[in-house]
C-alpha cells in the first residue's frame, strides 16, 4: 500500500503506519534508542540529456554553437544536470557522466579530412582533448558518421566544463544539423555519484 511502513518489534508484533508522508520523499522513523532516515532514490540520480545541432556547420568551429534540446515527436530529456550556453556545457550535479558526441559529416569536395573532439577543462579556462574521431573522405558528395565518447568524474561544478569542436583539416566538409530530428548531437548520461 502506498505510504505504508510496517515495523516489527521483534516479538512478532507489527505496527503499521499508514499515509506515512508522500511517496518520493525521505522518511524519518524513530525506534527506541535509534533514529534513522529512509532515503528515497531521486530521478536525478540517473539522467540522460541530449542536445542537437540545429543547422549545418561549413567550417571549423571551436566551440560548436547552435545546440537545442530535442523538442519534437516523443523526444525529451530525463533530468537537468547539464546546461549549455554559447557552446559551453556546465554541470549542476557532481557524479560520473558518460559523454558522447555523434556527428554526421558530408563532403563538398574530394580528398577531405577532419576531426571532432570532446574537450574538457578543470579550471574553466584551459581545455584539453578528452576524446577524438577522425574522418577522411576521398569522393565528392559522400559522407560518414563520427562517434567519440568518454566517461568523466565531475567533482567541481564551477570549474569543470565540456565543449565540442569540429576541425576541418583538408578540403570542404559539412557537419549536418537539423532542428526537427537528430543528425549531429551530444549526449550526457549521469551514471551515479562520484
Amino acid at each position: 500500500m502506498p505510504g505504508e511502513i510496517k515495523i516489527d518489534d521483534g516479538s512478532g508484533n507489527y505496527t503499521i503506519l499508514t499515509n506515512a508522508g508522500s511517496l518520493g520523499s525521505d522518511k524519518t522513523i524513530t525506534i527506541p534508542n535509534e533514529t534513522a532516515t529512509l532515503a528515497t532514490t531521486s530521478g536525478t540520480d540517473f539522467s540522460c540529456q541530449q542536445f542537437r545541432l540545429t543547422a549545418n556547420i561549413t567550417a571549423s568551429a571551436d566551440p560548436i554553437t547552435g545546440f537545442e534540446v530535442p523538442d519534437t515527436l516523443m523526444q525529451g530529456n530525463f533530468g537537468n544536470n547539464v546546461t549549455e550556453s554559447s557552446g559551453i556545457f556546465s554541470f549542476t550535479k557532481t557524479g560520473f557522466y558518460k559523454v558522447s558526441y555523434i556527428s554526421v559529416i558530408h563532403t563538398a569536395s574530394t580528398g577531405t579530412d577532419g576531426s571532432i573532439f570532446i574537450q574538457g577543462t578543470n579550471d574553466n579556462s584551459s581545455y584539453s582533448n578528452l576524446a577524438n574521431a577522425t574522418i577522411r573522405i576521398n569522393d565528392n558528395d559522400d559522407g560518414d558518421v563520427l562517434i567519440c565518447t568518454t566517461v568523466l568524474d565531475i567533482t567541481d561544478l564551477t570549474n569543470q566544463k565540456v565543449k565540442f569542436t569540429f576541425n576541418e583539416s583538408t578540403g570542404s566538409l559539412i557537419m549536418l544539423g537539423n532542428s526537427t530530428y537528430n543528425r549531429t548531437y551530444v549526449e550526457f548520461m549521469r551514471l551515479g555519484d562520484t
